[in-house]
């Protein structure tokens, strides 16, 4: 049984991510901890940020919340909102 469908470079995966994809991507490497992070953590976000400056030149990446620094939070009149979680 065979699990790798397809052996591909940094470069070449970071190219199929959509502009959403990678600003999400920039944001969960910016908002892990030193120790969390790894040479192969380094070098994803190195190529995907190349493929950025790639597309968009010397444009910034938009900030966005990542998945793992959000909680929801409901209020009052049921509806949910997204805020930062803050350690």
């Amino acid at each position: 049984m065979s699990y790798v469908k397809e052996v591909k470079s940094l470069s070449e995966f970071a190219k199929t991510l959509s502009d959403a994809e990678i600003s999400i991507a920039i944001a969960e490497y910016n908002n892990k901890r030193y120790s969390q992070l790894t040479s192969a953590t380094h070098s994803l976000n190195n190529a995907i940020l190349a493929e950025w400056r790639v597309r968009h030149g010397s444009k910034p990446v938009p900030s966005v919340i990542p998945d793992c620094g959000m909680i929801i939070q409901q209020s009052d009149d049921n509806s949910c909102k997204f805020i930062k979680h803050l350690l």
